[in-house]
Parts: C-alpha cells; sequence; structure tokens
C-alpha cells in the first residue's frame, strides 16, 4: 500500500468537480486497505455499515458489509462511491446543493446526494471512490473521511 501521505481526501467545499485528471485504478490490495481503515473507524463508533470501492469509472472494485448493517445501505454504499468517482467531487457537495435550494441536481442521472462517498484521489489523480452507508448522512461521511486519513 502506498504511504498514508499518497492518498488525499478529496471534499470540496463547493459543488465544482475535483481538479485533477483521472488515473489508472486503484488496486485490489489498495481498496482492502481503506475498507478495513473504513470498518476500525465504524467499530469505534459502534456502527454497523457496508462500504463500497469503485474505480474512476464508478465500477465496482470491493463491497464489504458488516454484520448486521441494514440490507439498503449495500446500494447505497454503491451508488454513493460511483456518483463521487463519475462526479469527480463529493456527494455531500450534491446534498449541500440542495440544501441550499439548489434541486436541479436531483435531474443528474446516476447521482446520489446524500453525503458518504468521497473521490479518492493518489499521487494527483482520482484512482477511484470510496462509498460508506450505515449511519445518518454525517456518520457516513466521517467514516469515510477517517478511513482515508487512516491508510497506512
Amino acid at each position: 500500500m502506498a504511504a498514508a501521505s499518497a492518498i488525499a481526501f478529496a471534499a470540496p467545499v463547493t459543488a465544482q468537480q475535483v481538479p485533477v485528471p483521472y488515473g489508472i485504478p486503484m488496486s485490489l490490495e489498495q481498496a482492502q486497505a481503506i475498507v478495513a481503515a473504513a470498518e476500525r473507524s465504524a467499530l469505534a463508533r459502534n456502527f454497523t455499515m457496508a462500504f463500497a470501492v469503485v474505480e474512476p469509472s464508478g465500477e465496482l472494485i470491493l463491497f464489504q458489509k458488516m454484520d448486521g448493517t441494514q440490507y439498503g445501505s449495500e446500494l447505497v454504499a454503491r451508488e454513493k462511491a460511483r456518483t463521487a468517482a463519475r462526479f469527480k467531487r463529493s456527494t455531500k457537495v450534491f446534498s449541500d446543493s440542495i440544501d441550499g435550494g439548489r434541486n436541479a441536481v436531483l435531474s443528474l442521472p446516476g447521482l446520489i446526494a446524500v453525503e458518504g462517498g468521497v473521490p479518492i484521489v493518489m499521487n494527483g489523480r482520482i484512482v477511484g471512490a470510496l462509498g460508506v452507508s450505515g449511519g445518518n448522512s454525517v456518520q457516513d461521511g466521517e467514516v469515510a473521511a477517517a478511513a482515508l486519513l487512516g491508510v497506512k
């Protein structure tokens, strides 16, 4: 696994896409390290969650669900990851846009506007995205952020 400094949590303040190009998809080993960090974060908070890691295209690399996680979180985690990868921005920015009155974002195809999906940037390129579901949207976002910060 690359050093922790090689992974960046890409959560821009505005709805602008992350201004970095796509790169080669991360490896399964890297995805496993990110999911392991996400699971550690969820366990520390006493949450049961689902985790999805996708390639820059939005196609699944890895999915993992903790025992006892609600069934609805399976699809939601995958869709959060796909949205973050395909739109090059955190799913939180879409949620914030709706909260700010920009309901037009709901008409974008393939978009989920719920916090918990984040692009994964390594060496200045988007190499995938992480989606987390199982808590409320803020909790999902916290676990996603902690996972990317916690990868060694």
